[in-house]
């Protein structure tokens, strides 16, 4: 089997316009995209960058080398907890298969039938075909559409702590490897009050900040660095506080990584707001971002048990 040199079609940041119509709405999965080929037996499952993934998701393979197929479908491979939420953090497990993660390929598109290109056709066509071809069961589910116009399947996507939605063109062509308007991405974003921990220095200048949560038992809890969002007034306000706030002492029980003077630990006296994507099993924010000081907020405030 010749593997096709082909990349995902990708959406843009930006939410649908006021009476926006024909466009339909599926969930954003939170894993790895993937393109799977399927010739017969033959398989090879590609990743947004191009590499081979097919020793990393073994099952899948199985799975697919048993089905017949001769297509390529466009998806994305999730890892699912024991309560079957989505989870991230679980594909990143260096032996999937020995670990006993449960994965599952969910399936947005086709690409490829029968050897034949039908990424002109529009998506609802290609959405029928695929519908036709392939059957929800053991390692893949055909990813299900949202109800609704946009704002009730985003508020489905929220009351289900998914990551967001993405809204497609009915009409849309497959476009490989390009960013297009016919395809919109929503994401849905949280926001947290943390203690501020401490800063990581370059040299002089502060580069980040380490925020923490206090657990049920009183500990300080490190769960993440935050750069993004800190403007230049932010900074100043930082390393300025170095002297007020510095201590020999770190407050939290799980520092982080690194070589020690590195970092610079505060006295756990200032809350921040951050916003995140989600707090991952390993007790970490995925993409963090600051949003502002918050003075008018108590550490002691700053529990874990407000964001299970």
């Amino acid at each position: 089997m010749t593997v096709l040199d082909l990349r995902p079609m990708l959406p843009v940041d930006q939410p649908l316009a006021p009476g926006e119509k024909g466009f339909i709405h599926e969930i954003k999965w939170d894993g790895y995209r993937l393109l799977a080929q399927v010739d017969k037996g033959k398989v090879a499952l590609i990743s947004r960058n191009g590499r081979n993934l097919n020793s990393r998701f073994p099952q899948l393979v199985e799975w697919l080398q048993q089905k017949g197929l001769e297509a390529v479908m466009d998806g994305e491979v999730v890892a699912l907890t024991g309560e079957g939420r989505v989870d991230f953090s679980l594909l990143q497990q260096s032996h999937l298969k020995k670990s006993g993660v449960q994965i599952c390929y969910i399936v947005f598109d086709l690409l490829y039938l029968q050897g034949e290109s039908i990424c002109a056709q529009p998506w609802f066509e290609r959405r029928e075909r695929l519908e036709a071809l392939l059957p929800s069961e053991g390692f893949v589910l055909i990813s299900p559409l949202l109800a609704g116009e946009a704002p009730e399947a985003l508020n489905f996507a929220r009351e289900h702590q998914l990551e967001g939605i993405i809204s497609k063109d009915r009409r849309s062509p497959y476009l490989p490897g390009k960013r297009s308007p016919l395809w919109r991405k929503q994401r849905i974003t949280r926001s947290t009050d943390c203690v501020l921990a401490g800063v990581k220095m370059d040299r002089t200048k502060v580069r980040s900040m380490a925020v923490a949560l206090y657990n049920p038992s009183g500990e300080l809890v490190y769960i993440g660095n935050v750069g993004s969002g800190l403007k230049s007034t932010e900074l100043d306000f930082l390393e300025q506080s170095i002297a007020l706030l510095a201590t020999a002492n770190c407050p939290v029980t799980n520092p982080p990584a690194g070589t020690t003077d590195e970092w610079i630990w505060f006295r756990p006296l200032v809350v921040v707001e951050v916003e995140y994507l989600e707090l991952t099993s390993q007790t970490r924010l995925r993409h963090p971002v600051f949003l502002r000081f918050r003075f008018d907020k108590s550490p002691q405030d700053c529990t874990m048990e407000e964001k299970r």
